[in-house]
């Protein structure tokens, strides 16, 4: 694990990176403080023994992303939450922000891709007489309120793609032939991005 120490605006920063965990230190012994990931991976913040993180048990920062936190009473609180979306002229997530999972098995095997946004390249099959295949997406950046956002990369106009169920963890995505015709034996890349709700 590599924490370094810096400064913005008078407040602490720690930036770290080499893990995918760290935990904070005591709210009652500790100031206002940035935690920066600069890791390649989610980086989960976990809050001493009987204390929590926005009234929760952990908080997880995306790579790249930093918070800034402040410790209230045995509750760190989240002031400001930066996150690696674009905000001008543009909506969706800055380049590093995705990653790409290829599916092993059958067209139905689970894939599982940790992060906001990305491609999942499906084993080869073919879609004939109005066939509908369905898959799980693991993904520990959805949560049962989002919406997950899903296109052809790669395809074939006979077909059809949509998310049918969000869970905590996990959605389930279908790829149909909407067309009573074979598209032969072809290889489907999907996009997705997982947009943030609730309710």
């Amino acid at each position: 694990m590599s924490v370094s120490t810096n400064y913005h605006n008078g407040v602490p920063c720690y930036i770290i990176s080499g893990v995918s965990s760290y935990t904070l230190p005591a709210c009652e012994v500790s100031e206002p403080m940035y935690v920066r990931n600069e890791g390649t991976d989610i980086l989960t913040l976990n809050p001493q023994f009987n204390q929590t993180i926005d009234s929760s048990a952990s908080l997880s920062i995306s790579p790249n992303d930093s918070v800034l936190i402040n410790p209230v009473g045995t509750n760190w609180v989240t002031i400001l939450n930066q996150t690696d979306t674009l905000s001008i002229n543009q909506i969706g997530y800055t380049s590093g922000s995705g990653g790409s999972v290829t599916q092993t098995g059958t067209i139905n095997s689970a894939v599982t891709l940790n992060k906001p946004c990305g491609k999942i390249t499906l084993v080869s099959h073919d879609f004939s007489n109005n066939d509908i295949q369905q898959f799980t997406l693991n993904n520990s950046f959805i949560g049962i309120d989002d919406v997950v956002a899903v296109t052809f990369r790669a395809g074939n106009s006979k077909l059809y793609t949509e998310t049918v169920e969000t869970t905590n963890g996990s959605c389930n995505i279908t790829v149909g032939d909407a067309h009573n015709q074979s598209t032969g034996s072809i290889v489907v890349v999907l996009n997705f991005a997982i947009i943030k709700g609730d309710s």
